[in-house]
């Protein structure tokens, strides 16, 4: 897809790229994403700024733990990479990856600079967007904490049992909970109390102490992980 056909194609993107010189213009392209896409990891140098349109992305950190906190989920229109950009680090803070099918307008990051300071109207643009996108995930803090942690014990189940699902085998995890909590990067209560949780609402089986899981509840689990994010 050209640039051209994106814009006409959507109309605030037009609103929002009126301003923007034709020598930008020409370095932009445009991208789409599948679900689960990584469009920039933490710590790598910003290279670009994507101005996504379509699609539900989700903003996570993942330490060396293994441990995965999930701080936001962004929907609409978006700027990823414009806060490292803007604020002249050389890290990129935190993962940012696509749930949905998304497409986006990739911008160099010096051609971003030169076109945000020449452009009254996309400064605007940003700073609410960062701004809004700052309190929401400030005011909802705790229950993306709390959602994070179970994110975390869910995958690993679907990971750990993947191959014996698709084999029909019986599927079961023989770790003990601490061995669990050690390599997830959970305390042993939040492990326990998650997992009380998946057996509760049906999601796994305990059986002699250990994690059992069916084809059906697999499913399920595979289905939990998606709303968490």
């Amino acid at each position: 897809m050209f640039i051209e056909d994106f814009i006409n194609n959507e109309n605030d993107l037009s609103n929002l790229l009126m301003g923007m010189p034709d020598e930008i213009r020409k370095k932009c392209v445009v991208q789409k994403f599948g679900p689960k896409a990584v469009l920039v990891k933490k710590d790598q140098e910003p290279e670009f700024v994507y101005i996504i349109y379509l699609g539900t992305l989700r903003i996570f950190n993942e330490f060396k733990n293994g441990k995965i906190l999930q701080t936001a989920k962004l929907k609409d229109m978006n700027f990823v990479g414009a806060l490292e950009v803007l604020s002249s680090k050389d890290k990129i803070a935190a993962s940012v990856e696509t749930v949905t099918e998304c497409t986006a307008l990739r911008i160099p990051k010096e051609d971003f600079l030169d076109w945000i300071e020449k452009d009254h109207y996309l400064a605007i643009m940003v700073g609410k967007k960062i701004a809004n996108d700052f309190y929401n995930t400030a005011y909802s803090n705790g229950r993306l904490l709390l959602n994070s942690t179970m994110y975390t014990l869910v995958s690993f189940i679907i990971e750990a049992l993947k191959d014996d699902i698709e084999e029909g085998k019986v599927a079961f995890i023989s770790k003990k909970r601490q061995e669990i909590a050690d390599e997830l990067g959970i305390s042993l209560r939040t492990v326990q109390r998650n997992i009380r949780k998946l057996k509760d609402t049906g999601l796994i089986t305990i059986d002699t102490g250990k994690i059992h899981v069916d084809s059906n509840q697999y499913k399920r689990l595979i289905d939990r992980l998606n709303e968490l994010v």
